[in-house]
């Protein structure tokens, strides 16, 4: 009974600790534009709030072996869950960009290994045949995030400030180290375990160089010296990691496991779908504020349908998946999934709401589909000595994924919109009919509304560009939902071949080591 008692405490535990993780992330993209005003702030520049944030979580996880082994699992995961919260009260207290960057730098170091330990918790305490079932239920703060984040932060921008999307993890972190501390049991400890300094250096000079370099594209363009000398740096930093990584004893980072057929197929899929999923969270409530004008509160109504059919849906999906296994969710998952990014590549200022609902609550199930069942094919495939680390890679990538789309994306979306106004403004000319038209229709407008004759001309000249700058967005979003449907099928060739099967217990990694099951 104790057993069963316990499986639960931690299932509490774990779900509060991912809870606040992952609400800081879509809390912070309804507040974007209004941390752009704040501030002053680009979006090459303001989407670092975002990316750096998934860069510093992806940089800190791979430490989650070393410090479960060093610490012992209770105690890694409370100062997790302390350092976030200590991050978030910093955040709040940002005086500029800057500053907000990095205390978001920050708070991704202390709170990137709760979510990998907490899953390693969740597996080392169910059984091979729970693993599923128990997953869904765990999963849930990451589904339902999406669904209370965007309703919070437009409440927060709209009454008091988007520094409250910060300030209101403080209470949450305090309860998570309260209920970490009376709940866990902890495993024992090995302090004579080392650390993999050389790999941790050059994976953060290497991913952060890249991210860098995709940021600063959309200025600088890419043949730039420094764009490139960014990139030559990342490279460099990368290959020397990977050989690193791979002739260390003790990896900071097991990239062997790659080696596991299954688990490279599986991963890839889960990464794509990670990467869509985030990248939707973030362009959506730019699109819907920025280009339709809509309130942040009215941004997060019309997101919320989404998140309710994946919360609704996961349950239902981890039974299905324990039963029939990966392939026959994966399969019309990502057709769903590319389905609806095409449909949304049609997407301008007068596409209803009820259309757009219809397409986000389509896309939150193919994509409940895709996650849970990749996810949860990543760590079933290997041993309880092995998840520990198996998950610290595979919440590394799944981090560095969509930190890393969201960047080249936000250079995408800059550079197409400069093309399409370019193009547009090319038509809109003295000599265009239609432009002397609607130039004509403005000012005849603006002179009934009272306004003298010049200032009448100017307001039409005005109101003529704001059309073309928004159709131009109109375009470049477009563009770059194009772009994501071509991504969700390309996922389709390693998920055909994807199957459930039985880990090989005796098959472990290079540097795996056994992590003792707290004791009854």
């Amino acid at each position: 009974m104790r057993g069963i008692a316990y499986k639960w405490s931690v299932l509490a535990v774990v779900v509060f600790g991912i809870f606040m993780v992952v609400l800081d992330t879509t809390v912070v993209n309804v507040a974007l534009p209004a941390i752009m005003d704040a501030f002053s702030a680009s979006l090459d520049r303001a989407q670092l709030v975002i990316s750096m944030y998934l860069l510093a979580l992806a940089l800190v996880i791979p430490t989650t072996g070393y410090l479960a082994d060093r610490l012992g699992t209770k105690q890694a995961y409370t100062l997790s869950v302390a350092g976030f919260t200590l991050g978030s009260l910093l955040c709040g207290l940002a005086w500029d960009i800057n500053s907000l960057i990095f205390f978001r730098i920050v708070q991704g170091l202390a709170g990137g290994i709760t979510m990998p330990l907490g899953m390693a918790l969740m597996f080392r305490t169910v059984s091979r045949e729970e693993q599923g079932f128990m997953l869904s239920l765990a999963a849930a703060p990451m589904l339902l995030a999406p669904m209370v984040g965007p309703i919070l932060s437009g409440y927060f921008v709209e009454t008091l400030s988007w520094r409250w999307v910060f300030f209101i993890n403080v209470p949450v972190g305090i309860a998570g180290v309260v209920m970490a501390r009376w709940l866990l049991r902890e495993t024992d400890r090995n302090p004579t375990i080392t650390f993999d300094y050389k790999g941790f250096i050059l994976a953060g000079v290497g991913f952060c160089s890249l991210l860098l370099a995709l940021t600063r594209v959309s200025q600088d363009g890419w043949t730039a010296t420094s764009v490139l000398g960014l990139f030559l740096l990342s490279a460099v930093a990368i290959i020397a990691w990977v050989y690193v990584e791979l002739q260390v004893k003790v990896p900071l980072l097991d990239l062997r496991i790659f080696l596991n057929r299954t688990y490279a197929q599986a991963a890839t899929v889960y990464f794509i779908a990670a990467t869509i999923f985030t990248a939707g969270l973030f362009l959506l409530p730019l699109f819907l504020q920025n280009v339709r004008g809509l309130s942040p509160i009215q941004t997060g109504i019309l997101l919320i349908p989404e998140a309710v059919v994946m919360v609704i849906a996961l349950p239902l999906v981890g039974r299905l998946y324990d039963r029939f296994g990966p392939r026959p969710l994966l399969i019309p998952g990502l057709l769903g999934l590319a389905y609806t990014m095409f449909k949304l590549n049609s997407l301008d200022v007068t596409t209803s709401d009820w259309d757009l609902v219809k397409l986000l609550m389509l896309r939150g199930l193919s994509l409940e589909l895709i996650i849970l069942p990749t996810f949860t094919l990543t760590l079933s495939e290997f041993s309880p000595a092995q998840v520990v680390r198996a998950s610290a890679l595979t919440q590394v990538v799944r981090q560095l994924f969509p930190a890393l789309g969201i960047a080249t994306l936000a250079t995408i979306l800059q550079t197409r919109q400069a093309f399409h106004f370019s193009s547009l403004a090319q038509t809109v000319t003295p000599d265009s009919i239609g432009a002397i038209q609607v130039l004509s229709n403005l000012e005849s407008v603006a002179t009934q509304l009272g306004i003298p004759g010049e200032v009448a001309k100017q307001s039409a000249v005005q109101a003529l560009s704001g059309i073309v700058e928004r159709q131009a967005s109109v375009s470049a979003y477009n563009d770059v939902f194009l772009i994501i449907a071509f991504m969700a099928l390309a996922a389709l060739i390693p998920a055909v071949f994807l199957r459930k099967s039985r880990p090989k217990e005796a098959q472990q990694p290079a540097g795996a080591t056994a992590i003792p099951e707290p004791a009854d």
